[in-house]
């Protein structure tokens, strides 16, 4: 009986780890390390790479995309920004860094693929937040353009989340 419970158990194992089982093994030590690099501005893109290589998502992934996304907006980048628009960047980012973390916190599994509808609909309500995103967008918008395109374009429901964000903006008379 002990020998076919081995087997077994030893069986499982064999199976979790052909299929890539998404199952984090990280101490809770290294798990608040990682969340600690999302409170920051300048450790958000860390905090990303953490999130991503925990739930060993692929190169396709939102995680990975995400993280290409952060390392195109580095503080020198924000900081050409008007102040609105740094801050517009700012609360976006900590909108979905806090998204991020609380996943991070909660979950020890994660679908990549289910995780980036999830993802894309946290960015649409953080886009959402933002009351001036037009004129701050408007104002903003070379920069913010030259330095996404060619992630934006990426993943479709990344435009897609802008789009909405933006929905409004063309029935605004600009001076």
């Amino acid at each position: 009986m002990l020998k076919a419970v081995r087997f077994a158990t030893l069986l499982v194992y064999f199976i979790l780890c052909v299929n890539g089982s998404k199952k984090s093994w990280l101490s809770a030590k290294e798990i608040n390390k990682c969340l600690e690099k999302s409170k920051e501005l300048n450790t958000g893109c860390d905090f990303i790479k953490c999130f991503h290589e925990r739930y060993k998502c692929n190169a396709e992934s939102v995680t990975a995309w995400a993280h290409e996304l952060c390392q195109s907006f580095p503080k020198e980048i924000i900081l050409q920004f008007t102040p609105p628009g740094r801050q517009m960047m700012i609360n976006i980012q900590n909108c979905t860094q806090n998204f991020l973390a609380r996943t991070y916190r909660q979950r020890k599994k994660l679908n990549c693929d289910g995780f980036e509808t999830k993802y894309f609909s946290q960015v649409t309500k953080c886009y959402a937040y933002e009351k001036n995103f037009c004129q701050v967008f408007k104002d903003n918008r070379q920069i913010f353009m030259q330095q996404a395109t060619t992630v934006m374009l990426k993943k479709p429901r990344a435009l897609q989340a802008f789009s909405i964000a933006g929905k409004n903006c063309t029935r605004f008379s600009y001076s």
